[in-house]
């Protein structure tokens, strides 16, 4: 009797806690194997309205997008700001005005020949462009050495030799002064230490171009303010001094250049001292 009494409380109790988890299972129904969804709204964007994406992963495994919304798709273009090289293959022109000799022309073909080649291994082979500007320049072909020499500044844009190669070539030989400023004052800027890119452009503004009264007196002061060992702007300075009848400025230039003259000893240094120290002394 007592036996009997203990497996019918064991059967209640199996009863009830059955019971129990099947009330909960059907409160909290777990997610279907067959199907898993899940959706969120992403933000719109200042151009793009990206609206509502449902995601839907099936039991085979394939996944499934809808979306809602409006999309904006939008399309850039990537332009190549690259300057383009000029043809190194181009022929050489050579100008009649030059007179050069079949020798002459026959060197410069062969020097053109062995640039071309080293350009053809290496387009990027700065020294070669440059010195087939000078060739280009030496035949006769301006156009063609400015064309040259441009692309040098526009692909080595801190570089300041080309630059002062285009100032020689505007300034000397197409006549261009304005371009010849421009490129060696740009000379001056990627490099302080261009001491020919003073002198030229005092040249230049002394009796070609004169963009302002002072331009030659000033471009000769910036020069001795970056390069204040540099003997030749202290006289060139002087002397337009002298020659602008402003003696006690042209005397105190002399006297600085003559400090620095002392003080070098190169081949010739006593006779630059004593051609300095007899214009001073000529002062009136």
């Amino acid at each position: 009797m007592q036996r009997n009494q203990v497996a019918l409380l064991v059967t209640v109790i199996i009863i009830v806690i059955a019971g129990y988890f099947l009330v909960r299972n059907a409160k909290s129904p777990a997610a279907s194997p067959e199907s898993t969804t899940s959706t969120s709204t992403s933000p719109e964007s200042a151009s793009t309205e990206i609206g509502t994406t449902t995601t839907t992963i099936t039991g085979g495994g394939t996944l499934g997008i809808v979306g809602t919304g409006g999309y904006t798709v939008k399309e850039i273009s990537i332009q190549n700001t690259a300057p383009k090289a000029p043809d190194y293959n181009a022929p050489l022109a050579f100008s009649a005005s030059l007179g050069l000799t079949a020798d002459q022309k026959s060197a410069l073909e062969a020097r053109a020949a062995s640039l071309r080649a080293q350009l053809a291994k290496n387009p990027f082979n700065f020294t070669a462009w440059l010195a087939l500007g000078t060739v280009f320049k030496t035949a006769g072909d301006y156009a063609q050495a400015a064309t040259i020499w441009t692309y040098l500044t526009l692909t080595w844009p801190t570089d300041a030799i080309a630059l002062g190669n285009l100032g020689d070539l505007y300034m000397n030989f197409i006549k261009d002064y304005p371009k010849a400023s421009a490129s060696y004052l740009g000379a001056i800027k990627n490099d302080s230490r261009q001491i020919n890119a003073y002198r030229s452009l005092f040249q230049l503004y002394s009796s070609l171009y004169t963009p302002n009264n002072s331009a030659a007196e000033d471009i000769l002061k910036k020069g001795i303010q970056n390069n204040p060992e540099a003997l030749d702007l202290y006289v060139l300075l002087a002397r337009y001094y002298r020659d602008t009848g402003r003696i006690a400025e042209a005397k105190a230039e002399y006297d600085m250049a003559i400090v620095i003259a002392k003080g070098q000893t190169n081949a010739g240094a006593a006779d630059i001292l004593a051609d300095i120290t007899a214009e001073q002394a000529a002062l009136k």
